[in-house]
This record gives C-alpha cells, sequence and structure tokens, in this order.
C-alpha cells in the first residue's frame, strides 16, 4: 500500500486510494471484488463505508444487500 504525509502531524499513513485500480475483467479485478464481497459487517448498507466506495471504484458488480449509487 502507497504512504502518504499527513500535512498536519508530518507522519507518514497508509492510503488505500491511491492503489491502481485493475482493469474490468482482469484476474486481479476479479480477485478484488471476490474477496471485498465476503467481508463482513454493515458495510453494504453504509453509503461511506471504506469497503463500498472501492467497490464502485473498482467496478465491482453489485450484491444482494448492496446500496446502488
Amino acid at each position: 500500500m502507497p504512504k502518504v504525509r499527513n500535512p498536519y502531524t508530518g507522519r507518514m499513513i497508509t492510503v488505500s486510494s491511491k492503489v491502481r485500480v485493475g482493469r474490468p475483467g482482469s484476474p486481479r479485478q476479479r480477485s478484488y471484488c471476490a474477496r471485498t464481497a465476503k467481508i463482513s459487517g454493515n458495510w453494504r448498507r453504509n453509503r461511506n463505508s471504506k469497503n463500498l466506495v472501492q467497490r464502485r471504484r473498482w467496478a465491482c458488480p453489485f450484491i444482494p444487500g448492496e446500496l446502488r449509487p
């Protein structure tokens, strides 16, 4: 995961949104979508959850119960 410097504290933090997104249909994209669909919790109903935001960014197919944009 890439790291960026927090301008307020000066600390390095890991940022997942800087990771390159796999092309639709690529093995990397398919495995990411399959892996994130299995994550437990209430992320499907939370519009601002990191998992749901990244799944939209990676163009993952919708799963039952997931909020649509």
